[in-house]
């Protein structure tokens, strides 16, 4: 009940609204009367949509087949590959499975495999670098990240939204 008196203007415009379009329909439906009775007191019937000048044709009957032809659904096969051009693709396939392997073979030679890999970053330290803490306002607003934490710092030690 609260939210009606606190929104009566709201309401009140709805209200007109609502008046405004029930007044035009009904008068567009008052308005289709009279020209109904107007179109009968010349004589002419309320559904005649053609003027005096213009012939009347009955509509045809055409006659509707009992069932739509069958479709005839031919299967689809891949266009045949000339011998020729069959022959240097396979070709050009055992060219690249040749390279292929070659890198494979040059990649455990170079990298010593996944092993390898592992006992690498092992065995490398990870240090934590220093933050360079920018010295002015122009520099951290140019970093999209310094800006993403700012904000989330600000919503975490802020005060709680209820207060503010």
């Amino acid at each position: 009940m609260d939210w009606i008196f606190d929104n009566f203007n709201i309401l009140a415009i709805v209200g007109i609204a609502l008046a405004s379009w029930l007044k035009a329909r009904s008068d567009a439906k008052a308005a289709e009367r009279e020209a109904r009775r107007a179109s009968e007191e010349m004589g002419q019937p309320a559904e005649d949509v053609f003027g005096p000048g213009e012939p009347w044709n009955e509509p045809q009957q055409w006659e509707m087949p009992p069932a739509p032809p069958p479709l005839v659904v031919k299967p689809r096969t891949p266009p045949p590959i000339p011998a020729v051009a069959q022959e240097a693709e396979l070709k050009r396939q055992m060219q690249l499975q040749e390279r292929l392997r070659e890198l494979r073979e040059s990649k455990a030679v170079t990298s010593g495999g996944a092993a390898a890999t592992r006992t690498r970053a092992a065995t490398q330290q990870t240090g934590y670098t220093s933050v360079a803490v920018p010295v002015g306002l122009r520099s951290v607003v140019r970093n999209r990240s310094d800006i993403r934490r700012a904000v989330i710092l600000r919503e975490v030690l802020g005060p709680p939204l209820g207060l503010r």
